[in-house]
């Protein structure tokens, strides 16, 4: 059953809400049955919906679920953490091949376009290394699962 309306401009889903309304109020209230079809069926549904469960939940409910949540997630990971690493060594690969291949163009190219003292400044050395090391840290605090502060 529905606890609140979809649309204030459905009809039909307004006409669908107030027989649902009725049909509480009428099965609340222990009214007589009505004549109407569609407001008896809901009556039934609203009286199975009072009525508690026949069986109560384990004392450890919530731990079960949570345990099989777990298997379930531990069991997904593992095929993605499979896929990944497989795709992590193809790429590795390829980067093998296409260095193999074309290792002395590149590194023609780069000393081309940069001049060598440039490579050898002092402060792009520090930027590269705060930047890694930067990026070190972040995957060191979420892999602890803890968000810095």
């Amino acid at each position: 059953m529905n606890h609140e309306p979809r649309s204030p401009h459905d009809e039909a889903a307004e006409r669908e809400w107030a027989l649902q309304e009725q049909a509480v109020n009428a099965e609340r209230l222990s009214l007589d049955p009505t004549d109407d079809a569609a407001v008896s069926r809901y009556r039934i549904v609203a009286r199975m919906l009072r009525q508690p469960l026949d069986e109560s939940l384990p004392l450890d409910f919530a731990d079960q679920v949570a345990a099989q949540a777990r298997r379930r997630n531990a069991v997904d990971m593992r095929l993605e953490l499979c896929l990944s690493v497989t795709l992590l060594g193809l790429l590795a690969a390829v980067l093998v091949v296409l260095t193999a291949f074309h290792g002395q163009e590149w590194l023609q190219l780069i000393r081309a376009v940069l001049p060598t003292h440039a490579l050898m400044n002092p402060w792009l050395l520090l930027l590269a290394v705060c930047i890694a090391l930067s990026a070190a840290l972040d995957r060191l605090i979420l892999a602890r699962g803890s968000t810095p502060r």
